[in-house]
């Protein structure tokens, strides 16, 4: 598969999880645009060095300032300004690894990519730790989600495991090494203890 990277510092894509984005630079609006119209995924890389000046890419080569694990998704234009710039929630459609950069005539980058399968299934040993991160979860929602009305929507959408836990890996997991630790595991069962364990060392978003 190929998909469409969008580089960024500190920031991730969850499978099973939308995360809104406000864009604004050409290039990137265009990948959007560019993404709706030929129905091809656009992948979150997460950057290494926010710092760097400058990231060099070759055709033919992997890309060396992101982390090869993704997660991609498919975008829907929620707003569109009349600067240019739009918003859009990335709908999470899966997780991928990177390969070589694809030689393209666009001003953003195409990347080669391996989709990855998960295991969605949670086992018995980890349904009441799924069960308390669930819990955890909802009252994390009624601290930070002040309309009720919100919250409802948010509820009505994060139900399944997988949505549980990117909620945690977008939202209540502060360590960014730790998110991409989260989306790079395959298992659910192992993101859960990871999640469980977090929640016993308070080392969550308060």
């Amino acid at each position: 598969m190929q998909l469409f990277v969008f580089p960024l510092g500190q920031m991730l894509l969850y499978p099973s999880f939308s995360k809104p984005f406000h864009i604004f630079e050409p290039r990137y609006v265009q990948m959007v645009e560019d993404s709706i119209r030929t129905g091809t995924p656009i992948a979150i890389g997460n950057v290494f060095d926010t710092d760097a000046p400058v990231q060099e890419y070759r055709t033919g080569e992997p890309l060396g300032f992101v982390r090869e694990i993704v997660g991609y998704g498919m975008p829907v234009v929620i707003e569109r300004s009349v600067n240019g710039s739009i918003v859009i929630f990335l709908e999470g459609k899966g997780k991928a690894k990177l390969g070589c950069v694809v030689e393209s005539n666009t001003s953003y980058i195409v990347c080669e990519a391996e989709r990855l399968v998960e295991n969605h299934e949670v086992g018995n040993e980890q349904l009441q730790p799924f069960v308390t991160a669930h819990k955890v979860m909802i009252h994390w929602m009624n601290s930070h989600i002040i309309d009720p009305h919100a919250r409802h929507q948010f509820l009505t959408y994060v139900k399944t495991p997988e949505q549980v836990i990117g909620c945690y890996a977008s939202y209540l997991v502060a360590d960014h090494d730790l998110q991409q630790i989260i989306l790079e595991s395959n298992d659910i069962n192992e993101k859960i203890d990871l999640i469980s364990r977090l929640i016993a060392s308070g080392e969550l978003v308060a």
